[in-house]
């Protein structure tokens, strides 16, 4: 068995290889074919019939070749394949082709036992050949220099003359197409779309370019459906310009221009019925995808109107017999514009009788003169009005996703769509597009037969393999049952640009308020504490089955609440410690529930306070660990105080940036004679008073939080807040502050500028001190003296959630940071949110929003701090119940928030 795993390894490989020569030498075969072909093209200029034969001709030639050369590839018995191990190996042994004919029946034990080690000695020598001998390039080798060798004279022939290969090329791959011969000639028809009157003469004429012709120019005429081409002489009237006269046409001809093999396009000649109308009845069918009846009136108006795609049918009635005749249809054009009339023939139902059939594509006039058997015309021509009522395309808006959204490429787009038509649809398709790559669309709606249809899907963004930078574009494609390509609509275009998820994590460190995230910690001690305190109650309580049923709800709600908290985002560092844990204690939560729920209460009381301890025990396991993260979350707790009156100083400098900058302007425009915003002055000094203020309680508050804080980890901090309050009182900027309100109220522009610029150089002297509470300032976080090392970048990233959230701020521009800025600053100088690419919708992973009761959560009484709500897919703090999905949100900033100018435009973007 071993020898024939050997030899079947060398068959497959030796067949690859073979397989591989016969597909180059087929292709090397096709290339010369089609070489072949090109060559007997360009000289004979074969028309369409006898290209098509020599191309099939040639494409059976290759079949048959390939079929042959593939089989002979295949037959590879397992004697070639030992022939081929033994050349390979060169052993003068020939061990693989002496062990296949070794006999293995009917021999003695002796030797059968020396045929069974031949054998296994020929397949480690087969076993241990590498691949790469074992497949015959010898033999593939020169079939793929083949076909580069018959590749070689395309590759120059499109070199030397490109033009006349892609001629070539084009005929041979499309032989039924009615493609000229490449020729030096270019012709160019006058007129290019001939039209001629039944019975009337044409008069045709081509130019000829890019060589004067050295032989006879030759009009040719061919039959529709016939492929005999009558050749006649051209009048020559000028050097380069020939004609031909065509006389009593009254069939349609295609007819082109010749000199030797070269020749023009083929070109039809339209072959127009003069129209004749004059009264009668009318009837007008709707399509069929209308579902509606036909409807029949009397002529009594001087228009008719019918629906686009209707089948209209004229029927017109004389005092005398009368001859076929046509209607003529001019569309209706925009000014300037010639029209092309259209000639509808006509069908006699009756003796004095005609009918018009047409169906109705676009409004215009309709003219008809009747002529009786005698040739004899009406007097004058009928002419009515046509009105086509158009059947408009479907109406269709995508309301989720928003027009423009963040996504991770784990996130789960919401679609949420509706599409109505006059009639009816006839279905919907979602279209989705990415940079670099063609549309799909998946029909999510194939056959519809309402008139409106309301569409509700999801879509995973990670089966589309998505990157973070790349921007998705959405939008839904309805049409009806109308044939024609303009019945269909399209939504508004939704763009998706895939974000990774640290930049989801700092658009939730941006929005997470101080109070939340030190919440998130308080919850899950909370949860354990609950969950301990129940069963110290299963152990004292004088109802046991009551206080077991609050133990299990106490379980369950914690371990509901730490399995959520498992599975959450985490957008800060230590949240990933928090994860392990809350993991843990969920399935220590879990073990005790489902001890509870095999709880005897009637169980002697021996055997209850084994259990009960055994409990107690298991949830206490981890307590060092949960304490370790409380103490760490205390002391971030207490650290972010500091820290928030550091974005609070960083508001503060902004506000006065902000503020120097908008008087410099009102100053710089008075100085050159426009006094226009000077009344700004008044308001601006109001703001320049009001950071004064500002800047007072953030001195005092700064002081309160210093002195509260006790922790010795903060010593460093507490004591660069006092030598930042130091110098804060050394430097006084409110005293300049105040002068430049003064100058301000006076109208002084360039003083108030003066002390404005004063007072925020002040400002920034003070951040650019070598202390940790002004590095801070400038959004860069001290170095904690603790042990677990996620804390240190976990407060960096808390100081920049709480920079973030100041109106104003930009990181990066020079005052530390990075990111994303927020917000910009009002018309008088005043901070104000206004429009933030944070406040762009956004989708990621789900992550719980906790919101202490301080902040207006419902407590129990106790002081407990209330269920969490899950954060929406859109970063948002809107409340979810934790069992429901987190959807897609899309929130626009407060409208006070947002200078008057722009207000609109704002509403507009955020409004579906």
């Amino acid at each position: 068995m071993i020898l024939e795993s050997a030899l079947s390894r060398v068959r497959r490989l030796q067949r690859a290889g073979r397989w591989l020569a016969a597909i180059l030498a087929a292709a090397c075969l096709a290339t010369l074919l089609a070489t072949g072909a090109g060559l007997l093209d360009a000289w004979f200029a074969f028309e369409a019939p006898s290209r098509q034969i020599l191309v099939y001709v040639a494409l059976v030639f290759l079949s048959l070749a390939s079929i042959v050369l593939l089989v002979t590839a295949t037959r590879f018995s397992k004697k070639q394949a030992a022939l081929a191990a033994d050349r390979i190996l060169a052993s003068p042994r020939h061990p693989a082709t002496a062990a296949i004919s070794l006999p293995s029946e009917n021999a003695t034990p002796l030797a059968a036992l020396l045929a069974d080690r031949a054998r296994e000695a020929a397949a480690s020598e087969i076993t241990a050949l590498p691949t790469s001998r074992l497949v015959p390039w010898h033999i593939a080798r020169p079939a793929a220099i083949a076909l580069i060798l018959a590749c070689l004279p395309i590759g120059i022939l499109s070199l030397v003359f490109p033009e006349a290969t892609r001629t070539i090329v084009g005929r041979i791959a499309a032989p039924s197409a009615d493609l000229p011969p490449w020729s030096k000639f270019r012709f160019a028809l006058d007129p290019a779309s001939p039209i001629v009157v039944y019975g009337g003469e044409l008069a045709l004429a081509v130019e000829i370019s890019g060589a004067p012709p050295e032989q006879p120019v030759e009009f040719l005429i061919r039959r529709p459906g016939q492929n005999k081409i009558q050749r006649l002489p051209t009048f020559r009237e000028s050097e380069m310009r020939f004609s031909r006269t065509l006389d009593s046409v009254t069939e349609p001809v295609s007819i082109a221009f010749a000199i030797g093999k070269a020749r023009s396009e083929w070109r039809t000649v339209e072959l127009l019925l003069q129209p004749k109308v004059l009264a009668g009845k009318t009837e007008v069918k709707p399509p069929a995808y209308t579902k509606r009846e036909a409807v029949s009136a009397t002529l009594d108006t001087n228009e008719i109107a019918a629906l686009e795609g209707s089948d209209v049918t004229l029927s017109l009635t004389s005092n005398r017999p009368l001859a076929t005749s046509t209607l003529v249809f001019t569309p209706a054009t925009a000014p300037g514009t010639e029209p092309v009339p259209e000639e509808i023939p006509g069908e006699i139902t009756s003796p004095d009788t005609i009918t018009f059939r047409w169906i109705a594509t676009r409004p215009g006039t309709l003219s008809a003169l009747l002529r009786d058997v005698r040739g004899t015309p009406a007097a004058t021509p009928l002419k009515l009005g046509f009105k086509a009522v158009p059947d408009l395309a479907p109406a269709v808006d995508l309301s989720s996703p928003p027009r423009f959204l963040l996504a991770t490429p784990s996130s789960i787009l919401k679609i949420d769509g509706r599409a109505e038509d006059d009639f009816a649809l006839s279905k919907v398709r979602l279209v989705r597009t990415l940079e670099g790559f063609r549309d799909r669309a998946r029909t999510v709606a194939p056959t519809l037969t309402e008139k409106a249809f309301s569409v509700g899907d999801k879509l995973p963004l990670d089966l589309l393999g998505v990157t973070p930078g790349q921007v998705i574009e959405l939008f839904l494609e309805a049409s009806d049952h109308n044939p024609s390509l303009l019945g269909q609509g399209s939504s508004e275009i939704s763009r998706i640009q895939i974000i990774t998820e640290e930049d989801y994590a700092y658009r939730i460190r941006a929005k997470t308020t101080l109070e939340q995230f030190n919440a998130r910690y308080q919850a899950i001690a909370e949860a354990l504490k609950e969950a301990k305190e129940s069963l110290h109650e299963m152990r004292n309580s004088e109802d046991p089955s009551k206080a077991l049923q609050a133990a299990k709800q106490a379980h369950q709600q914690a371990a509901d609440l730490l399995e959520q908290l498992a599975s959450d985002f985490p957008a800060f560092e230590v949240e990933k410690r928090l994860k392990d844990i809350a993991n843990n204690a969920a399935s220590d939560a879990q073990a005790n529930l489902d001890q509870l729920e095999k709880f005897d209460p009637k169980a002697a009381a021996a055997e209850q306070e084994k259990q009960i301890e055994e409990m107690l025990e298991r949830l206490g396991a981890r307590q060092q660990e949960q304490e370790q993260l409380q103490q760490d979350a205390a002391l971030m707790a207490e650290a972010g105080k500091i820290l928030e009156m550091a974005a609070k100083f960083q508001q503060i400098y902004q506000t006065q940036k902000s503020l120097s900058d908008r008087i410099r302007t009102i100053a710089e425009e008075i100085h050159k004679g426009n006094d226009q915003n000077r009344r700004l002055l008044t308001s601006l000094a109001d703001t320049q008073q009001k950071n004064r203020e500002a800047l007072d309680e953030f001195a005092a508050e700064l002081k309160k939080r210093a002195e509260a804080t006790t922790k010795p980890a903060l010593a460093d901090m507490v004591a660069s807040t006092e030598e930042f309050l130091q110098a804060l009182a050394l430097s006084n900027p409110q005293s300049v502050m105040d002068l430049g309100a003064k100058s301000g109220r006076q109208g002084a522009s360039e003083d108030a500028y003066v002390q404005a610029e004063l007072a925020r150089a002040l400002l920034e002297t003070l951040m650019a001190k070598p202390n940790p509470f002004a590095q801070a300032c400038q959004g860069q976080c001290m170095k904690f003296q603790v042990p677990s090392p996620d804390v240190n970048q976990t407060m960096q990233q808390l100081l920049e959630g709480l920079m973030c959230q100041n109106p104003g701020y930009k990181p990066g521009d020079g005052q530390g940071g990075g990111g994303m800025g927020a917000g910009g600053t009002g018309p008088t100088g005043n901070a104000a949110p206004g429009f933030s690419t944070l406040d762009v919708p956004v989708l990621g992973p789900q992550r719980m929003m906790f919101e202490p009761a301080s902040l207006g959560a419902s407590t129990d009484g106790k002081g407990k701090t209330a269920a969490p709500n899950p954060l929406t897919q859109a970063a948002e703090s809107e409340s979810l119940k934790p069992t429901e999905k987190p959807v897609e949100t899309k929130t626009a900033p407060d409208p006070q928030s947002i200078p008057e100018p722009y207000r609109e435009a704002v509403r507009r973007y955020f409004t579906p």
